[in-house]
Order: C-alpha cells, then sequence, then structure tokens
C-alpha cells in the first residue's frame, strides 16, 4: 500500500516537471486609425512577419515568456520602414497588450488591460492574419 502510493506520487512529480512551458499572450490592437484605414500593418514578432493587422481588428499571438522586440509597418504609400523597435517582456499566463499609434509615424505602444478592453469592444479579431503565399 505504501509502496503503490509512493509510486502514484513519484509518477505525479516525474510527468509534472515535463509538462509543456506555459505560454503568454500578445494583442496587437488597430483601432479607428482614418490615415491609412484601407492598407494592413504588418506586424513583427522578433523581425518574424506575424499578422497583415486590417483596420478595426485586433490579432492574438501566443508567445513564449521572456523578452521580445515587436514592431510594425505600413504597407500604404507612406514610408514603408519599420517601426522602432518596442521590447516587451512576456510573462506566463499573461497578456501583453500593444496599440498600433499613427501620427507622424506609426508605431506600437503597450498599454493597460483596462484601456485595452475598451478597444477591444470598437474592433474585430482577425484569425490566420499572415498573407497567403503566392
Amino acid at each position: 500500500m505504501l509502496a503503490s502510493l509512493m509510486l502514484a506520487v513519484g509518477a505525479i512529480y516525474l510527468f509534472g516537471a515535463f509538462k509543456p512551458q506555459e505560454n503568454g499572450q500578445v494583442y496587437f490592437i488597430r483601432s479607428t486609425n482614418s490615415v491609412g484605414s484601407m492598407v494592413a500593418y504588418k506586424v513583427f514578432i522578433d523581425d518574424t512577419l506575424v499578422c497583415d493587422l486590417k483596420n478595426k481588428h485586433y490579432s492574438v499571438h501566443d508567445i513564449a515568456p521572456g523578452d521580445h522586440t515587436v514592431a510594425i509597418q505600413n504597407t500604404g504609400l507612406a514610408s514603408h520602414k519599420k517601426s522602432r523597435p518596442l521590447k516587451i517582456t512576456v510573462q506566463a499566463g499573461k497578456i501583453n497588450y500593444l496599440v498600433a499609434i499613427n501620427g507622424s509615424e506609426i508605431y506600437l505602444q503597450e498599454t493597460v488591460e483596462t484601456s485595452a478592453k475598451e478597444l477591444l469592444k470598437k474592433v474585430v479579431s482577425t484569425k490566420d492574419c499572415l498573407p497567403k503565399k503566392k
């Protein structure tokens, strides 16, 4: 009986050590920008294209915990230069909210959850937002 109990506890500990690492999430939100509203913005995580984000849309990405760099790029008539990089720290089970800002230049800005939730009421979720391969 005691041996069975010890075996069960050992198995739980062993399998618990091998459980997959929990990711965090990053929300990219593009709300009501009137300038360039007809074109998608390219969104990058660690220099990898993860989404073509349309106006009044948001996308959600699971990402490993740790430090990451995000950027955004206009695909319209304006400069196609990537925005200045923004460093974020992703924590397991937590959400980072990033808002696309379009002024004299476009860039990403991190925002708090309460502000993000208000913006999310005005935009639509987009899934599978990577450009289609030709």
